[in-house]
């Protein structure tokens, strides 16, 4: 067996098969004998296995998982301690001067040494003539002050340190100070709000509103019998075709092979084994072994339906002995009127598939059957019937090709099945029996 059918054997004891799988598991299982003894064997172990009682874990479980863990972890490395760093000293916050006050102090030391160097040499200039006169713009000088207002050198001395003198008065003539920048106010940019959402409007497809629907008309709808050959081992499934094979006069039985031959071969054996003896023409055999022909028919109208449903368990069991099996499918139809043809043109007489069997007719009651005159005719068929009550028999001969048909007149085995057929019982089932091959 290779990887593909022993993955899918331990799939179906899984009961993991998909639909395709399934089937292809079945015909596995039917063709191969290895195939069942391996899935019963796997399916009584899975059984098994579920059915052991749960296992309880030792109670130092735990304990002895977490020695190994500890065991092979490694130890973690310590890192270096860091050297303790000095403790820095606060920062000293130091105001700062506003950029423009040195540059504002120098202008106005700038204007006082101009305006003392030219009052100086206006009054030596003065005194030089008597030093009585005075000039005219003396009197717009500011007046002398009794101790000079102290005012730091900008130049020499460090940025950082230069202080104003909360005393210090700036007269606007002097040295005007400029005012103070307004402060900007910041405002906060607004925050960005997200549209609302979008309605989205539902494509809507519909029609108009449909008038009430009729009540349901309920038919009975036939099928015919298509079952595989295999599953006539079971007794449900031949119960089914019996009660197919009941429902109607005569009956059309295909019977799907895989080599037609061999096929003939397994239906006489299992006919030898319900006791129906098949004339099996030469000529036709001859043909079927030279493969001229593509499929053979049996005709029979001597079994009734739970006979006829026997006869094919019976070819069930015998193909079973081969492997792969030989009988594919068997199909189960009322016979038509083209079947009837070809039975005729085959056997070279009318069977009458649907001819009242004797017997079957029931006289109504408190009426009498009139009394005829017996013929010979009749006699010698009451003859044959007495004589042949107990032949179950059939004719074996081929259906197509219709050009490489036997001629009914030359053959043997036609003549002898003619002369043991007898009258039909009322529970014979006429049977056209067709081995083909598949497809």
């Amino acid at each position: 067996m290779n990887a593909e059918q022993l993955e899918l054997i331990t799939a179906a004891v899984d009961g993991e098969l998909s639909a395709p799988e399934a089937r292809t598991f079945r015909r596995l299982v039917e063709t191969s004998a290895e195939a069942r003894a391996l899935y019963a064997k796997l399916k009584a172990d899975s059984l098994r296995v579920r059915a052991l009682p749960p296992a309880t874990p030792p109670a130092d479980l735990r304990a002895k998982i977490l020695a190994k863990i500890a065991a092979i972890t490694p130890a973690p490395v310590a890192k270096p301690a860091q050297p303790a760093r000095p403790a820095q000293p606060a920062p000293v916050l130091v105001r700062r001067a506003p950029s423009w006050l040195p540059i504002a102090i120098a202008a106005g030391v700038l204007l006082c040494i101009t305006a003392g160097s030219f009052a100086f040499f206006a009054s030596d200039s003065g005194s030089g003539k008597g030093g009585t006169a005075k000039a005219p713009w003396s009197n717009a000088l500011p007046a002398i002050q009794d101790a000079p207002v102290a005012m730091p050198s900008p130049i020499g001395a460090p940025r950082d340190t230069v202080r104003p003198d909360p005393q210090a008065v700036a007269h606007s003539d002097v040295s005007p100070v400029p005012p103070l920048p307004v402060q900007k106010v910041v405002v906060p940019d607004p925050l960005a709000v997200a549209p609302a959402p979008r309605v989205i409007e539902p494509d809507l497809i519909a029609g108009g509103v449909l008038p009430p629907l009729r009540p349901f008309d309920f038919a009975r709808v036939r099928v015919p019998f298509l079952r595989a050959m295999s599953e006539l081992e079971r007794e449900d499934r031949r119960q089914e075709l019996t009660d197919e094979l009941l429902r109607d006069p005569a009956f059309r039985i295909d019977l799907f092979v895989r080599d037609t031959a061999r096929g003939v071969e397994i239906f006489q054996s299992a006919a030898k084994a319900s006791g129906l003896t098949v004339f099996a023409d030469a000529t036709a055999l001859d043909r079927l072994k030279k493969k001229q022909v593509a499929s053979m028919v049996i005709y029979t109208e001597s079994l009734t339906a739970a006979e006829l449903a026997d006869l094919f368990a019976k070819l069930c069991a015998e193909d079973a002995k081969f492997s792969p099996r030989v009988c594919d499918v068997l199909h189960a139809a009322p016979v038509v009127r083209s079947d009837e043809l070809d039975l005729r043109a085959t056997l070279g007489f009318d069977v009458g598939l649907f001819k009242r069997p004797v017997g079957s007719g029931n006289p109504a009651p408190g009426t009498k059957t009139p009394e005829k005159p017996v013929s010979a005719s009749t006699i010698d068929s009451v003859v044959k019937s007495v004589t042949n009550a107990g032949d179950k028999t059939a004719v074996l001969m081929t259906w197509h090709p219709a050009n490489a048909r036997t001629n009914p007149q030359s053959s043997a085995e036609v003549k002898q099945f003619q002369s043991k057929r007898a009258d039909r019982k009322p529970t014979a089932l006429p049977a056209i029996i067709v081995i083909r091959p598949v497809g």
